[in-house]
């Protein structure tokens, strides 16, 4: 079966377990409304530029991929290689709701719908063909093309918002350190490393079921906000919650997923807030944990990114929001 890749956005269904595109179709609707949140109605409704689709109409048209490929994969779990037409040469323009928020439930519906289909799915089941026109593909394959397109206009969606001046505001910090292990917290400091497409060379998670996947490639968090933490009475320290990269100077409030920074030599795209894990109770004074849960306390999350382009970093280099 053909293994998708795309040169725009660097996907490559290859780079996935099962079960890290059934986590990412997951934390689709968080990601949407994490890359909105905040954002007026009018800039959501308006397109960057000429040909370049709104956030509203790119929400509403991975809402309608999501149910297709829901649809679909139905098909190829319950009939013998069934064989449909073609898809549209063209991609039709959607029909899109009054908010983007009702385009995000809906889209939440059907990422149900198929997460919920594709956790039932065993390894057979994945193999199972549908034909599509000329081209024949696979159950599992179907559940990556849902990833591919919502993650790939979803960083449309960030260039879009920050075209229209709806971004975070270019600012200067510093990378302060630079944290690895070879699984669980705290990670300790290292006084290099090399950033590759995965993340930090020698990093690696020892559970995988909610961390590991490209759009996690690095965890990055806020010296500042570490020490703001400190003065409520909690234990924090550069590395201690599993980050891979510390920096300070930046103003934390403003990052949010569809964001780019250069460090050091490396450019990065935030993709979404970690969600804060029990491991980490014991830093804090009271074990409450989800203090630094974005939805409980804007501006204190850690978040993780894509790496666009690797390179060295050391502590002490630039990092630079928007450059």
């Amino acid at each position: 079966m053909p293994n998708e890749t795309c040169d725009g956005c660097g996907f490559d269904a290859a780079d996935y377990s099962h079960e890290d595109l059934l986590g990412t179709v997951r934390a689709l609707a968080p990601m949407w409304r994490h890359t909105t949140e905040g954002i007026g109605e009018s800039v959501l409704t308006t397109r960057p530029a000429s040909g370049v689709w709104s956030a509203l109409e790119y929400a509403s048209h991975s809402r309608d991929v999501t149910g297709v490929m829901g649809y679909l994969l139905h098909l190829a779990l319950t009939e013998d290689h069934p064989v449909l037409e073609p898809p549209p040469p063209e991609t039709p323009e959607p029909t899109v709701p009054a908010t983007l928020e009702h385009a995000i439930r809906e889209l939440d519906k059907n990422v149900a719908r198929l997460n919920a289909k594709g956790a039932r799915m065993s390894d057979g089941d994945r193999s199972r063909p549908i034909t599509l026109g000329d081209d024949t593909v696979d159950a599992g394959w179907i559940i990556g093309h849902a990833v591919h397109d919502a993650t790939h206009h979803l960083r449309d969606v960030g260039r879009g918002l920050h075209a229209l001046g709806a971004g975070a505001p270019s600012q200067q910090g510093t990378l302060v350190q630079i944290n690895s292990s070879s699984g669980g917290v705290p990670k300790t400091a290292l006084a290099s490393a090399t950033i590759g497409r995965r993340g930090v060379a020698g990093d690696h998670q020892a559970e995988r079921r909610h961390h590991g996947r490209p759009w996690q490639a690095l965890c990055i968090w806020s010296r500042d906000v570490i020490d703001a933490l400190d003065a409520e009475g909690h234990m924090l320290f550069p590395g201690a919650a599993g980050e891979n990269l510390t920096v300070s100077g930046i103003d934390w409030a403003t990052i949010r997923p569809g964001v780019r920074l250069t460090i050091g030599a490396a450019l990065v795209e935030v993709s979404a807030f970690a969600t804060p894990c029990a491991k980490n109770a014991r830093w804090f004074s009271d074990g409450k944990f989800r203090r630094i849960d974005h939805n409980l306390h804007p501006g204190t999350s850690r978040a993780y990114a894509w790496v666009l382009e690797g390179g060295t970093v050391a502590p002490g280099d630039a990092v630079l929001v928007e450059p």
